[in-house]
């Protein structure tokens, strides 16, 4: 019986860091041990199409369908394609405070309670309590956040595992990333070298109108009709089949 003995240990910043990284055996002296090879693989990141993303941690936020409504009102004139593009650009502009700065929401927060954690006044409790919900609420949207980019959708919102969630949705990137594919000529394509091009030509060709012949297809189908029952179903509708069927 194998076992592996030799393993390289590493945290998930140097998985972030190094995404594509490949590690080999490599073929040594008759000992129970070999040499490990730790190839990084460096790659240049393409710069990202960003695309418009509903959050669902927009929806607990009461501005939300403000937003929405205003969006959908201005411009009555407007096609249905237009309205829903003028909500998403207001959603996406207001939503980047919301989901994009999590952590100087929450450090803004835990400040508010240290400035009036030991206050005894009305005002002082009443913005301790402010602050608290508020910060609960941030916690809340953040798991919705990451639950939504880690499509672990069994585990239901509440259960405070936005650090399961993150490290999840990390793995899913890495390993949904293509880094290179091999062409029909057997030659490696990667994403400087002909790629995007290969996966371009791969789908036009697949989609693509082809001549064909429809009659080989129908003969190819077997008839359950007879000819007199096919000459009755092409028969013109008359007047008096209406009338029987409607009254």
């Amino acid at each position: 019986m194998e076992v592996r003995l030799d393993r390289v240990l590493t945290d998930e910043n140097w998985l972030n860091n190094f995404p594509m990284a490949k590690l080999y055996n490599l073929e040594g002296a008759p000992s129970d041990h070999s040499a490990i090879l730790l190839n990084p693989q460096v790659i240049n990141r393409r710069a990202r199409v960003h695309r418009f993303r509903f959050e669902n941690a927009w929806l607990t936020e009461p501005m939300y369908e403000q937003l929405v409504r205003e969006g959908w009102i201005e411009g009555q004139e407007s096609n249905v394609q237009e309205k829903i593009k003028r909500c998403s650009n207001k959603l996406a502009t207001w939503g980047k405070e919301i989901t994009g700065n999590f952590d100087g929401r929450i450090k803004e927060c835990k400040a508010e309670l240290k400035r009036y954690r030991n206050g005894r006044d009305i005002v002082s409790k009443e913005k301790y309590d402010e602050a608290r919900t508020k910060l609960d609420s941030i916690f809340n949207q953040r798991e919705i956040f990451w639950r939504q980019r880690s499509k672990q959708l069994w585990l239901q919102a509440g259960d405070k595992n936005s650090k399961y969630f993150h490290k999840t949705a990390s793995a899913r990137r890495r390993n949904n990333h293509i880094q290179k594919i091999q062409d029909g000529n057997g030659n490696w394509l990667d994403w400087e070298h002909g790629l995007p091009e290969l996966i371009m030509d791969y789908f036009s060709n697949m989609f693509a109108a082809t001549e064909s012949d429809s009659q080989v297809v129908v003969e190819g189908v077997p008839s359950t009709i007879t000819n007199a029952q096919n000459e009755e179903l092409l028969r013109p509708v008359v007047e008096e089949e209406v009338k029987e069927a409607l009254f």
